[in-house]
């Protein structure tokens, strides 16, 4: 009889916990994006909340929330520190959310998150307005290394941002002298190359195809292994002589300690909505450059990554 009855007390328990899990979300979930709208990440982060709410059924519904500053850390630090019911969840963007880890400068730590998955994958690009003298990248290399110093590059990120490092490795491995100038989020650097503000600067492709093909900027060279398809026109740093690759991931992380369950279900909405052709279709359109990883491979890609900043910090310390 206590067989039975132990039998019958299991059977109301798990009945009891499993329709709370299938019936995740019961109410809004908010996606924090560490930057201001209408950069690359609030796009992306717009985008794919769309097909995830559509992908997590149940009525679901996410609310991109823009937390600016820092470079990015008043958003992650918000993210890290959010109650793990899975009500919270936020757009990452490594380098530079390991690079504030590397440098002691974070109030967080990678333990802080659980990766969900990574959406994009943005080399970084270095350009110059429409009435530049500079018409290649040996005419800037060159002019930097004849006046030391005084050519200014602005970034669309703060200091230890993918863009920042770039540029220190580019000074490392071409002997050139770029000063950086920190503009904090991709519009306001946008704005500056226009308006001639700055006589450089970088960002990352998919924030610049539209400058570009109005002619308003030039690509002096992408900061990936290959051309792109986006701008299949554009060099790369390396085929003009310079090994120097930078690239921006966006993913998607919660807080340490949410449940395992609604980790998962975030995850298979994620891949679901990244296999879906209405998005495709959209993130096609609007030129996002895609790049899917799972939680698993996306946790290996964040560490390797930290790994390969503690190594750049060694040797060329950003700040």
């Amino acid at each position: 009889m206590r067989m039975k009855t132990w039998l019958l007390g299991s059977l109301i328990a798990s009945i009891a916990v499993f329709p709370a899990a299938a019936e995740y979300p019961e109410k809004p979930i908010e996606m924090i994006v560490a930057f201001a709208p209408g950069g690359g990440t609030d796009v992306a982060a717009r985008s794919i909340a769309l097909f995830m709410e559509k992908h997590l059924g149940n009525g679901a519904r996410i609310a991109v929330i823009n937390k600016p500053g820092a470079g990015g850390e008043i958003g992650w630090t918000t993210l890290a520190r959010a109650n793990p019911d899975g009500y919270t969840i936020g757009m990452i963007n490594p380098p530079a959310f390991n690079a504030l880890v590397v440098e002691g400068k974070a109030k967080y730590t990678m333990d802080n998150f659980q990766p969900i998955g990574n959406l994009v994958y943005d080399p970084g690009i270095l350009v110059v307005g429409k009435n530049s003298p500079y018409k290649t990248l040996a005419d800037i290399m060159e002019a930097s290394k004849a006046a030391p110093g005084a050519i200014v590059v602005g970034t669309s990120g703060a200091a230890g941002s993918s863009e920042h490092i770039g540029i220190l490795n580019l000074n490392r491995l071409a002997g050139t002298t770029f000063t950086p100038a920190f503009f904090g989020s991709t519009a306001p650097v946008r704005q500056a190359i226009l308006g001639g503000h700055v006589p450089a600067a970088t960002m990352n492709l998919s924030e610049a195809l539209q400058l570009v093909r109005s002619g308003d900027i030039r690509i002096l060279g992408i900061m990936a292994d290959q051309r792109q398809a986006s701008m299949p026109d554009a060099p790369t740093f390396k085929e003009q002589g310079v090994d120097l690759i930078v690239t921006t991931s966006r993913g998607i992380a919660a807080p340490a300690g949410v449940p395992p369950e609604m980790v998962a279900k975030l995850e298979a909405a994620l891949e679901a909505a990244m296999k879906d052709s209405d998005y495709l279709a959209s993130a096609q359109k609007a030129e996002i450059p895609l790049h899917y990883l799972n939680a698993t491979d996306y946790k290996a890609l964040i560490a390797k990554i930290t790994a390969d900043l503690t190594e750049t910090w060694k040797v060329t310390p950003w700040r």
